[in-house]
């Protein structure tokens, strides 16, 4: 029996980390979840700066959709971004109490449904493109979980270039 647990324990979880291939392993932050290969997909590279900021774990390529990517933490849940080739009335359909929104210069669609800790929102992203953006927690409840949402949504936004009006009639 080793007289030195600290120390084994840190190289435990040293070797987790290498054998797991894992960069949420890291100390800073901003540097925790980083670019690969694999998971530069367009979602991911929208998902990547809201997962530094909320604390997720690495986005990977949706197991759901080629066309979505997967962060998750236990405390925030599940957040999916996935891309839509269609414009956002065609995109946001689903079960729920709907409520339209604008985040910047984007409009967008939320469905809350049941309490089941299931909320969605669809953003428009012009060129009759829409983003659906997708959070699941099984601690809190679906108003919670639609709050969050917003707060994710709102950076995802940020990040988007403006969209032209959808609504726009001549």
């Amino acid at each position: 029996m080793s007289r030195h647990p600290a120390r084994r324990a840190l190289m435990a979880a040293a070797l987790v980390c290498a054998g797991l291939a894992l960069v949420s392993c890291g100390a800073d932050p901003d540097t925790s979840v980083q670019s690969s290969d694999t998971a530069d997909t367009p979602a991911c590279k929208l998902l990547r700066p809201v997962s530094v900021e909320f604390g997720l774990g690495q986005p990977s390529v949706s197991e759901m959709s080629g066309d979505g990517c997967t962060a998750h933490s236990h405390e925030f849940g599940t957040l999916t971004v996935t891309m839509r080739d269609r414009p956002l009335e065609a995109a946001a359909t689903g079960q729920g109490k709907r409520s339209t929104m604008r985040f910047g210069d984007h409009d967008a669609v939320m469905l809350m449904g049941s309490l089941n800790g299931v909320c969605k929102i669809f953003l428009d992203t012009g060129e009759k493109n829409s983003l659906e953006l997708r959070l699941g927690r099984t601690t809190a409840m679906t108003p919670q979980v639609c709050t969050s949402l917003k707060k994710a949504t709102a950076k995802v936004a940020d990040d988007l270039p403006a969209a032209a009006p959808a609504s726009a009639s001549g």
